[in-house]
């Protein structure tokens, strides 16, 4: 088979999964298996494919139209402009996450401030902050001991500085911060069954499921970081689900935060929350 049969062949066989971005796809996992270029593959579409590596990229396809999501099948997700190791133990960085990264990142600028990600998961959010707040140290903390494994692999692989924690929330955290970043679970166990497939059946739900009405977590963490900021209080940047808005803003409002700000993702939607606590 030819290279431009080949995959002519996957975007079709993706397509009849119910895969939405097939081409797209079936691109990137070619550029994946064969180590090609846009300009590499058009200077050989007519050339006989080895037949090691037509099995190997066939093996690859079968995962996608299985829905298993494109970024554990290649392993890798790029998140504001870094690289990170992904697999079914964290969730794939979003770029909706950026939104909330951007402007904590924005906000702590070259300042000497001590930061928490809480909930790291992959640990992209506090490598990314560590990477570009160079004046700033990181910590991280994950209760998940598999998520921690793979932010240290991330840590390295980024040439970062953050130190990570496993704990179940603040339990084993010590210290104090000028600014602490969650992303932590916002679903409602109820809405996880309705989710596509690609997360309800491999993104981890210990990382998605926020409890019965998806707010656990934030109450949590809005009463018990208070004591963990110093005598001049600090800032919470968080992630929301887009309809959460009004309910995570009352939850910081009963904590004592003020100057409470919505942050608005690409699509113009809700997507985070930034306040102070004095």
């Amino acid at each position: 088979m030819k290279y431009r049969e080949l995959l002519k062949s996957a975007t079709i066989r993706l397509e009849n999964a119910g895969i939405a971005d097939a081409s797209n796809d079936a691109w990137i996992l070619m550029e994946y298996c064969f180590d090609v270029s846009r300009t590499d593959y058009y200077m050989k579409t007519d050339e006989d494919v080895p037949e090691e590596k037509c099995s190997k990229y066939n093996e690859l396809i079968e995962k996608r139209a299985n829905h298993i999501p494109l970024q554990y099948i290649t392993g890798i997700q790029n998140f504001m402009g870094f690289d990170f190791k992904v697999n079914e133990n964290v969730l794939i960085p979003r770029q909706d996450t950026e939104s909330i990264v951007d402007k904590a990142v924005s906000y702590i600028g070259s300042s000497e401030k001590k930061v928490l990600d809480m909930c790291t998961g992959s640990g992209c959010i506090a490598i990314t902050v560590d990477k570009l707040c160079k004046n700033s140290i990181v910590k991280a903390a994950d209760l998940s001991e598999k998520a921690l494994n793979m932010a240290i692999q991330n840590n390295k692989l980024n040439n970062a500085d953050v130190t990570f924690i496993k704990s179940d929330l603040f339990d084993d955290i010590e210290g104090k911060y000028d600014v602490i970043i969650s992303n932590p679970p916002y679903i409602p166990t109820e809405v996880i069954d309705t989710l596509d497939e690609e997360v309800r059946c491999h993104e981890p739900h210990m990382a998605l499921d926020g409890t019965k009405d998806g707010l656990e977590f934030y109450r949590k963490i809005s009463y018990d970081s208070r004591a963990y900021f110093g005598e001049n209080g600090g800032d919470i940047f968080y992630e929301i689900g887009c309809e959460q808005a009004d309910d995570v803003s009352g939850i910081l409002m009963e904590a004592g935060y003020s100057d409470i700000k919505v942050i608005k993702d690409l699509a113009g939607l809700d997507r985070g929350i930034w306040a102070k606590y004095k």
